[in-house]
């Protein structure tokens, strides 16, 4: 058993350098801080689900949810550094299995998406009218841990599927990009919202973990959180299944 806790701390130390500590850290806080601040200044207020908010309230959140998409992100990145360098096969010598290393990385997935969305909170604390209650809190880390599931088990996919460095960053950043900013994480999704991006948003899952988000944080949950669980699930069982076959047909040696 003892394992799993050592391949979980191989991953995060190994993932954890200065420049993926600002990415994963340093990046969502400048967001929250300039972004809220900055077009808090510009927009007073807003109306969300009848309630009149500041956008530091409503921004904050959508950054929350954002970190399921950078731990999820964790996965594809360890997963192909270490197949790119033949670090798999040396891992696997040892008495560690598939498994283990596969247990190692979604348990790392969730602890750097809780560590970013609790930094998250600290940080946004001062400057948001926050009235989660304990069921709330319970919804905000099932869609949490559920988002990280969906969105890592598609990096792991990708990170199991493609051999050039460069394919894989450019579909990683591009994905990332993309399901971020078609997402309601900087701006609600309503009428006035383009017809293109307001079609992106609705089947970006993504939407469906912010807006679950924001609402466990205003105390407003109601029978479309049920709904976007059961998306969600549904999704995440589907994503999962794949990256776990692509995952079991890397050939170590097409990877070193």
């Amino acid at each position: 058993m003892q394992r799993i806790p050592r391949m979980t701390y191989r991953i995060l130390v190994s993932g954890m350098d200065l420049n993926s500590i600002g990415f994963l850290i340093l990046m969502p806080v400048g967001y929250l801080l300039l972004m809220g601040l900055m077009m808090g200044s510009i927009i007073p207020y807003m109306y969300f689900n009848g309630e009149r908010i500041n956008y530091v309230t409503f921004l904050a959140p959508g950054i929350v949810a954002d970190q399921i998409l950078l731990g999820g992100s964790m996965a594809g990145w360890i997963l192909w550094a270490d197949k790119r360098v033949g670090m798999l096969e040396q891992i696997f010598s040892m008495p560690y299995t598939r498994f283990h290393y596969l247990m190692g990385i979604l348990i790392s997935m969730l602890i750097v998406t809780f560590s970013g969305a609790f930094l998250m909170t600290i940080v946004a604390i001062p400057f948001i009218s926050l009235n989660i209650t304990f069921l709330g809190f319970i919804a905000v880390l099932f869609f949490l841990t559920l988002g990280t599931f969906l969105f890592g088990s598609l990096m792991l996919t990708i990170g199991a599927l493609v051999r050039s460095n460069q394919v894989f960053n450019l579909i990683s950043n591009i994905l990332i990009f993309l399901v971020t900013f078609a997402s309601s994480v900087f701006y609600p999704i309503n009428k006035s919202t383009p017809f293109i991006l307001k079609t992106i948003a609705e089947f970006n899952p993504l939407t469906y973990v912010v807006n679950s988000v924001r609402d466990a944080y205003m105390n407003n949950l109601g029978g479309e959180e049920v709904m976007g669980a059961i998306i969600l699930t549904l999704l995440t069982i589907v994503l999962m299944v794949i990256s776990i076959y692509a995952y079991r047909r890397i050939k170590f040696s097409a990877t070193v």
